[in-house]
């Protein structure tokens, strides 16, 4: 009995010591820490970089769109007086031509000129501390015009060379905004074929791998300008108007027969007519010669892709002209934008962490279909979930709605807004929802959260700080990530109407001085219409 008994003992002190290793192994395999990979969305593009003194291309700056807004209004307004649209439109093109000198690649979908960005990296300035809280320690910067495909090869190179510094076999990925596409175009061609072995998480972050709205529209000349959303966006839009006299004056007269009686919605009707007038004279043959070339920017084309390429390669011989370039379009589509929830699927089997990040409580751009829809002003916040379904930005998804998901115990997944239906998004349980943030911020109070999503591989439920539905409060160093609850949800009370009803009428315009303010500046946006257009599909968008 006594022998029985020891062995007992014995046998007790066995399990329970394996039991105490096995908890501590665990607990270090859950914290175990690998290096984040950051995938920069698109960079600026310098002219004679080989020299190591770039210059920076004039598009890039705002100053040169608003140069090329002023010299191009008075043709403008000429074709709209007088009907002469070759006149305006020869003059514009020559104008952004200028502006946008060397960004074009060739008829291959290759850089021919001594353009690119002006920041290589090199393994000795690569940095051992893979346990750094900045999220930029390993960020991977690259040319956005190239084809995701390609540059997937260099970031490869750039991955396999933080694993050797860092000694680790794993990483952790952060794709933002197109940095998603080139994410997903590495993890295609050289995690696929290994099963994933090398990748531990993985996040989107405002990821615009289901394309980007405004250039899916322009891309695919689908631009139509909506009303309702163009009264909107002019009550909270600014833009400088030309020091010129003779501009000033034609803003001057336009501004007094706006107001004997022409509103937002002759307007909207004008300004479509103005683009119906340039679509083939000028912006056809301008997207041909710049952004069509780009096989980066065709990552961001996604619903009016078919559109997109009976328009910009619509003449006799562009299909074999550009045979080349083409075939890198669809091969990033096919095998990478087509396929991004089947390699999700796939990655999660093979035991990744994915997950994404996504902004939204903006207006889009009024320019496209579907423009009223939740945004971060740049990719629709439907695009960035996969999937979630949304109300207009200024409205709510309904109480029909909201109830119907409560009475089948979903109403966790509704944000205390109730603009955001998570559950139907792709990764409902891996996908965070942070409201008032716009497309172009990165700010430093939002890394915490992609860290704890890449190294403790935290859902939604997991702690109570970063629950499924955020805020962005504050301002400058003082902004902070907030818990969203029905009171925070709408500071700005841009929620106007339920989902179920009516929008609400504006009032913003009553006085005499707010209707003068609101006609000038629809007339900037008038006559500036398509310099927007440009600035949209080509600004620089960093971090």
């Amino acid at each position: 009995m006594v022998k029985r008994s020891l062995f007992k003992k014995g046998l007790a002190l066995l399990l329970a010591a394996i039991a105490v290793f096995s908890c501590c192994g665990a607990a270090l395999a859950a914290t175990e820490s690998y290096p984040v990979i950051y995938v920069w969305g698109r960079t600026n593009l310098f002219k004679n970089i080989s020299n190591g003194k770039g210059t920076l291309m004039e598009f890039s700056s705002s100053n040169t769109l608003k140069k090329i807004v002023s010299e191009a209004a008075p043709y403008a307004m000429r074709a709209i007086t007088l009907g002469d649209w070759d006149t305006y439109s020869n003059k514009t093109y020559e104008l952004l031509m200028k502006a946008f000198d060397g960004f074009a690649l060739n008829e291959d979908g290759e850089v021919y000129n001594d353009t690119g960005v002006q920041y290589k990296w090199t393994e000795e300035e690569i940095s051992p501390d893979y346990n750094s809280n900045d999220i930029t320690t390993y960020r991977y910067i690259y040319d956005s015009r190239l084809s995701p495909l390609e540059i997937a090869d260099d970031l490869n190179n750039y991955i396999e060379a933080v694993k050797r510094v860092t000694g680790r076999n794993k990483v952790n990925i952060v794709g933002r905004c197109l940095g998603a596409n080139i994410m997903f175009a590495y993890l295609y061609k050289y995690q696929e074929p290994i099963g994933y072995k090398g990748v531990n998480s993985v996040v989107l972050y405002d990821s615009s791998l289901y394309g980007v709205d405004m250039l899916d529209a322009g891309m695919g000349g689908k631009i139509q300008v909506n009303a309702t959303a163009l009264r909107k966006f002019l009550d909270g839009y600014d833009a400088s108007l030309s020091s010129n006299d003779s501009l000033n004056q034609m803003i001057g007269l336009a501004l007094q027969v706006l107001q004997a009686g022409v509103g937002v919605n002759m307007t909207a009707s004008v300004a479509q007519n103005f683009y119906n007038h340039i679509r083939i004279s000028l912006l056809q043959r301008f997207l041909k010669d710049t952004y069509a070339t780009c096989p980066g920017y065709w990552s961001m084309v996604n619903y009016y892709y078919a559109d997109a390429m009976d328009y910009l390669f619509s003449g006799p011989d562009d299909r074999i002209v550009y045979a080349k370039l083409i075939k890198k379009i669809e091969d990033y589509r096919n095998n990478v934008q087509l396929r991004a929830e089947t390699m999700i699927a796939d990655m999660q089997s093979a035991g990744v962490h994915v997950a994404a990040v996504c902004k939204y409580g903006l207006q889009g751009y009024p320019l496209y279909e579907g423009c009223m829809e939740l945004s971060d002003d740049t990719v629709s916040l439907s695009r960035q979930s996969f999937g979630a379904t949304c109300s207009d930005f200024d409205s709510t998804l309904g109480k029909t709605y909201v109830n119907a998901r409560k009475q089948q115990d979903l109403g966790a997944f509704i944000s205390p807004d109730e603009q955001v239906d998570a559950y139907t998004g792709a990764l409902p349980y891996t996908t965070w929802y942070i409201k008032n943030y716009v497309h172009d911020q990165f700010v430093s109070c939002v890394e915490p959260l992609i860290l704890a999503i890449c190294r403790s591989k935290i859902n939604v439920r997991s702690k109570s700080q970063y629950p499924r539905f955020l805020v962005l409060e504050g301002s400058g160093k003082n902004q902070k990530l907030a818990v969203m609850t029905t009171a925070n949800g709408d500071p700005r009370g841009d929620i106007t109407h339920d989902g179920d009803g009516s929008s609400s009428s504006s009032s913003s315009s009553s006085s005499s001085s707010s209707k003068t303010s609101f006609l000038k500046r629809l007339v900037s946006f008038f006559t500036g219409i398509f310099s927007l257009l440009t600035r949209l599909l080509g600004r620089s968008i960093q971090g």
